[in-house]
């Protein structure tokens, strides 16, 4: 036996057998028929329990402790999850023991033990392992069980799901502990038991089966690394099993585990690594030690639930309905008109898909599925914006996959949210099976269909997008058009320029047959997703191979859908997603759909061309303008409504004027709204903002002058914006009342946008966030050095930002 045991004489634990009372503690078992876990609660049998007395009240030097068996002297031993500083053995620890030694029965009980004494307001579980992890199989019916995922080592969207929920969680926790002003969760806990009126924070006890299979994953090793060090500031706790201790699986780790437990190892040098003895190497099966920081080494004779333990479970399952905060299942396959939200009919007789995010007349933005993001506990639209410079879309995956669905999604949601002369379809369905997409041909803003049985039609089509290039690129040039957005623009305000709708898409379903069968026609697709974007063309195309397209066409594509089975998939974001089925209300097939959609739709015109394609005539010039006398020279007030540009840039030299301006509008925000309506995050990498900080008093919610703390706050921010977008479960009516959240407007403000864009958080993820900034109640304001067009280009949040703004005079 080791120096350091504690005499178990003298053990806080210990007490006489006693009845069950309101608050029990673990006890020396009373003698009688129940699973030894429950006599050790002082619990005569399961047809005892009952939640009244099982689940009272008790303070947080009470809570997490679990009973794990009893020393020589008979006492019992506990194992308190609860950190140092607040009398417990520490947050994370290890349970090792050979395979027959009971390890994975006891890390059940201390689950079991958990539930049995603290309902799912106090403590929660998050169950991890492999396909060889029964134990935890027979907790998961617990209500205390945020999440499962009992097939980490085959499955790796699973791991990628927990991974994204755990972190998730995590963050979520920290945000309600910062709003509460307790950024510990020792001092949250502290303070709701001191009467505050806070939101119910539960620990997570975390129990990984099987690390040691587990570990052989380097991305997963990291993500329980990860929540090692951040897991404490949110009340998470990490309680691993494993068969050995590998030094390079657990490097990093290790130091983390501030308590061990070893039942009879495998060998002499696991239980030297665990315990600093090789006294685990020698005892019988059901025998371990448990080592702690705080009281050395102690001995005991482990108690279980044994058989009884899914009648256990099954018993507590009936206390309580489960966390309120239960992990997202993957979304499950959804029907069109689900994710575009509500379904209205204009004035004009056309059906229009009326979406949250952005009216159809100020983006070219189509949902075609769900978006899963476990981490924010929500499912989104899968929104594109195909107005960029990569307006394309590319889904590959195997046969029945769902890369037709995807193109059928993607038309009827074209048909939907835009009239027909603002976005026109031409369809080339060669694949092999089906053909679901010639079904939609009859679709008002179909400009023209073929299939493979069509070679010539299918050559036309393909010329006919490539004449729109071509078109387009001498009416720019002849009528002065700058751009894509200021044709649409203009055709919005009844110039109608050219023939074409405003923009064109050629969808093409089978790729890889295109090329077989029609080699000539893929140097022109090549040459329009190139430069389509540009001129208003863009190309959507279905494969089964990402190998089957050029490896220069890819980089340009932009959207990417890998595929996997009916619909599943995954983004090029790396978020999973499920494509929607093609369908609405009252229309259960395609047939249907299309007949359906023809109806409300004005038939867009269809310019003929031939395949031989003649030569586009001469624009002719345009008469030269009389000259007129210069303008005189007048003043007017440049003004910033945030209601009408939520977001505010200003491009220039670093230097008081660019600094000063960002100053005037912070302080004209603050004596405009309370603080309750009005929060500032100021980044002032360069202190020259520190004055202004002073003044905000209560507006000021954060401030960084140092890219670490401004890090930071980015993560923050990340998670407070993500639990503020609305999921395709909110209510129609609560979207577009935005009433799904409440709290102030967030006025994020930037001063020199090229360092802190730099840094290791960035500020690129917030681009797609800004076209909805009213649904977020969020405001960008930053300075920024001067930026040629191209450069703006190359930075998602900059061509954005410009794209957006239009200065007013007043």
């Amino acid at each position: 036996m080791n120096p350091e045991t504690v005499p178990m004489r003298d053990h806080p634990m210990a007490a006489e057998p006693q009845q069950w009372d309101p608050a029990p503690e673990p006890q020396a078992p009373a003698p009688g028929p129940a699973p030894e876990l429950l006599r050790m609660l002082g619990v005569p049998g399961i047809e005892a329990l009952h939640p009244q007395p099982a689940w009272p009240p008790r303070p947080y030097d009470r809570r997490l402790r679990a009973p794990i068996g009893l020393d020589p002297a008979g006492a019992p031993v506990v194992l308190d999850l609860k950190q140092v500083e607040a009398g417990g053995f520490g947050p994370h620890g290890l349970i090792v023991g050979a395979d027959g030694s009971g390890r994975d029965e006891l890390l059940r009980d201390v689950l079991l033990g958990l539930a049995l004494t603290h309902p799912p307001e106090a403590v929660n579980f998050v169950l991890l392992g492999h396909r060889g992890a029964p134990e935890l199989e027979e907790v998961a019916g617990l209500p205390h069980v945020l999440g499962t995922a009992l097939d980490l080592a085959h499955d790796p969207r699973q791991r990628r799901r927990m991974t994204e929920q755990l972190q998730g969680e995590v963050d979520r926790r920290h945000q309600l502990q910062l709003d509460g002003g307790h950024p510990r969760f020792l001092d949250y806990q502290e303070a709701i038991q001191a009467g505050d009126n806070l939101p119910q924070l539960p620990a997570i006890v975390c129990a990984v089966a099987g690390y040691d299979v587990l570990a052989a994953d380097p991305a997963l090793r990291e993500t329980l690394l990860w929540a090692a060090k951040a897991g404490p500031r949110g009340g998470l706790h990490l309680v691993l099993s494993t068969n050995e201790i590998d030094t390079e699986q657990f490097r990093g780790l290790y130091s983390h585990l501030a308590w061990r437990i070893a039942l009879r190892t495998t060998d002499e040098e696991t239980s030297r690594i665990a315990l600093g003895t090789h006294d685990a190497a020698r005892i019988e099966p059901g025998t371990g030690f448990l080592r702690t920081g705080m009281t050395g080494m102690t001995e005991f004779q482990a108690l279980t639930s044994g058989s009884s333990a899914s009648r256990l479970v099954r018993t507590l399952a009936g206390w309580s309905p489960p966390p309120p905060t239960a992990w997202l299942p993957p979304p499950a396959p959804h029907d069109l008109d689900t994710v575009l939200y509500p379904l209205v009919i204009t004035d004009d007789g056309r059906l229009l898909a009326k979406h949250t995010h952005f009216s159809p007349q100020e983006r070219l933005s189509t949902p075609i599925g769900v978006l899963d993001d476990p981490g924010a506990l929500a499912h989104y639209s899968l929104l594109f914006d195909f107005a960029g410079p990569h307006g394309h879309l590319a889904a590959y995956g195997q046969p029945g996959s769902g890369t037709s669905t995807a193109l059928c999604a993607l038309l009827a949601s074209l048909a939907l949210r835009h009239p027909a002369d603002q976005v026109g379809c031409l369809l080339v369905d060669l694949d092999p099976g089906a053909g679901p997409l010639s079904t939609l041909r009859g679709l008002g803003n179909v400009l023209g269909a073929a299939n493979g049985e069509e070679p010539e039609q299918v050559t036309e089509l393909v010329y006919r997008a490539g004449q729109v290039l071509r078109s387009r690129e001498a009416l720019f040039s002849a009528a002065g058009i700058e751009s894509i957005e200021v044709l649409r623009q203009r055709r919005l305000h009844g110039e109608p320029l050219d023939d074409w709708p405003s923009d064109v898409f050629l969808l093409i379903d089978g790729w890889p047959q295109l090329r077989e069968r029609f080699p000539d026609l893929v140097p022109l697709v090549e040459h329009l997703v190139d430069s389509g974007p540009l001129y208003g063309v863009h190309v959507a195309l279905a494969t089964d191979s990402w190998q089957a397209i050029d490896r220069q066409m890819r980089s340009k594509l932009g959207t990417t859908l890998e595929l996997h089975e009916a619909g599943r998939g995954v983004e090029a974001g790396g978020h999973d997603i499920q494509v929607a089925r093609p369908r609405i209300q009252g229309c259960p097939d395609l047939p249907t759909l299309a007949a359906t959609l023809s109806r409300f739709s004005a038939v867009s015109p269809q310019p003929a061309v031939t395949v031989e394609e003649p030569p586009l005539p001469e624009p002719e010039p345009l008469p030269e303008p009389e000259p007129e006398p210069p303008a005189p020279l007048t003043r007017a007030t440049v003004t910033w409504d945030p209601a009408e540009n939520p977001h505010f840039a200003v491009f220039g030299e670093a230097g008081p004027e660019r600094t000063g301006l960002l100053r005037a509008l912070m302080r004209e925000v603050t004596q405009r709204h309370p603080a309750t309506q009005s929060k500032v995050l100021l980044f002032d990498y360069r202190s020259e903002l520190r004055d202004t900080a002073e003044e905000l008093g209560d507006h000021l919610v954060g401030y960084a002058d140092d890219p670490e703390t401004g890090a930071e706050m980015l993560r923050d921010l990340h998670a407070l914006l993500r639990n503020r977008l609305p999921s395709v479960e909110v209510p129609a009516e609560a979207v577009r009342e935005r009433s799904w959240w409440s709290g102030p407007d967030l006025y994020l403000v930037v001063d020199d946008y090229d360092g802190v864009g730099s840094g290791p958080v960035g500020l690129s993820w917030l681009s797609p966030l800004l076209p909805i900034a009213d649904d977020l109640g969020f405001h960008l304001l930053l300075s920024c050095a001067p930026r040629v067009p191209e450069e703006l280009a190359d930075d998602p949040l900059l061509d954005r930002l410009c794209a957006m703004y239009t200065p007013r005079e007043g």
